[in-house]
């Protein structure tokens, strides 16, 4: 389906391809986890695979940090398969749901009495009292506990579930003219509860391992980590833990972030560093002196008519290493304060400033104050220095061009007239602007604007 990845600006359709045919030719993975740090776009991808998945399989999508509040992410579960799967008001009617509301089953006497009452409520109208009699909050417990605990009595009770939950995923199928296996997607994992989070990886582990089943989850597994190791403590191997509960990890490349900057960052006139941003030297180009060709540290972009201000928010997107929602929110800042500003702006300084005042609040303070250059903290300094242009004729670290506009923002006339470069090159593009711009004060002036735009969210 080529309609699910309209907007894939970071090219994830091919990854969703691949895990497709992975998972299907791999009866034994059941689990995988779609490791990604937060805010690179996890959901977008859990939403557009399972979207073309649809086409041919069942497929469930259960955001779990929106039931982060639940007593019982089991019963969560089961809702929210019962909701996409068959008209909620008719869950009564099902064979899971008779299970699930049967007064004499094991399931309804050991759930917890907010639990049931919550999920009868919404399903069938019937009260937990009218089931189970008064006094039954004194009388009852967590599901999932008792039934692990008890193995000997309950075992049967887990085997009906588990067929119970194939024959509605089946009946599904069949009803859709859809093929085996039934997908189900966890999002938002790493956003809830600690203690939610490791339940409810525990009860999938305990309930859903069935052969007509796969469940995808979406997480940033060193947050995750974090927060089991918040449970057990802090010398607790949680990676380790966390193997249990996933045959497979897929990490999402979040490298080539190139048309989504493109996708995201409006047109802005700017003064142009004059930057080779393809890093290509035609056949019959002539230049005084040696052309300087492009190393592996060298950045630039092959794709046609890509703008010079495109390849420096991708530059300093990994300098400052932020992930794609900051990204987004960050272009959105930078074209605010560029509208307030006004005519051509230097595009690098004031997108420079939004990410710096964004990821290190107090080194830009010190920054902008007097410690200057020597406030950047590593690693931040370190990918400044090793990230470069190619101007042609030389190749400048990211650092080098900050380091210039520091010294124009901060100097008196004199040592603004001494800083007059001798040649052409991209200092004398940013010098001889800033002069036509009244001189430096309209460079400090993008300090206030920019601190306006911070407050955007």
């Amino acid at each position: 389906m080529e309609d699910a990845w309209i907007g894939d600006y970071m090219d994830r359709k091919p990854s969703a391809d691949f895990l497709t045919s992975y998972i299907l030719n791999n009866s034994n993975v059941k689990v995988l986890n779609v490791n990604s740090p937060w805010g690179t776009g996890k959901s977008f991808f859990l939403e557009r695979w399972s979207e073309m998945l649809s086409e041919k399989h069942v497929c469930v999508r259960f955001n779990a940090w929106e039931t982060d509040y639940s007593a019982e992410p089991l019963v969560a579960l089961i809702a929210c398969i019962e909701e996409q799967l068959k008209d909620p008001v008719e869950l009564a009617a099902t064979s899971v749901g008779k299970v699930m509301i049967n007064t004499g089953s094991v399931l309804v006497q050991k759930a917890g009495p907010l639990i049931l009452k919550g999920l009868v409520r919404k399903f069938s109208g019937v009260e937990l009292d009218e089931l189970l009699g008064k006094g039954s909050e004194d009388a009852v417990d967590g599901v999932v506990e008792a039934l692990i605990k008890d193995q000997a009595e309950t075992r049967h009770n887990v085997k009906e579930f588990k067929e119970e939950v194939v024959k509605r995923l089946s009946q599904a199928a069949n009803d859709r003219n859809l093929t085996g296996p039934a997908f189900i997607f966890i999002d938002e994992l790493d956003r809830c509860r600690p203690t939610y989070a490791i339940e409810l990886l525990e009860r999938i582990k305990h309930f859903f391992e069935l052969e007509g089943c796969r469940f995808i989850i979406a997480s940033d597994s060193t947050q995750l980590a974090h927060s089991i190791r918040a449970v057990y403590g802090q010398g607790f191997n949680s990676e380790r833990y966390l193997n249990r509960f996933f045959d497979a990890e897929f990490r999402l490349d979040n490298e080539d972030i190139f048309s989504l900057v493109q996708s995201v960052l409006p047109s802005i006139p700017a003064i142009s560093l004059y930057i080779n941003v393809s890093g290509d030297v035609g056949r019959g180009y002539r230049y005084d002196g040696q052309v300087v060709h492009p190393d592996r540290n060298t950045l630039t972009c092959k794709i046609k008519d890509y703008e010079e201000n495109e390849l420096v928010l991708v530059a300093l997107a990994k300098c400052f290493d932020v992930g794609l929602r900051e990204l987004n929110n960050y272009a959105q800042q930078i074209k605010s304060a560029a509208d307030t500003i006004g005519e051509n702006i230097n595009f690098f300084w004031l997108a420079f400033l939004v990410f710096y005042k964004n990821t290190k609040l107090e080194g830009y303070a010190d920054f902008l104050g007097g410690k200057g250059m020597e406030s950047i903290a590593e690693p931040i300094r370190s990918r400044l220095l090793s990230m470069k242009f190619s101007f042609t004729k030389s190749l400048e670290s990211v650092y080098n061009i900050v380091a210039f506009y520091h010294q124009l923002v901060t100097a008196d006339h004199e040592s603004f007239i001494k800083l007059s470069p001798n040649e052409q090159g991209w200092r004398s593009n940013i010098y001889y602007a800033t002069c036509n711009g009244n001189g430096p004060e309209r460079l400090r002036s993008y300090r206030k604007i920019v601190d306006l735009a911070y407050r955007l969210t």
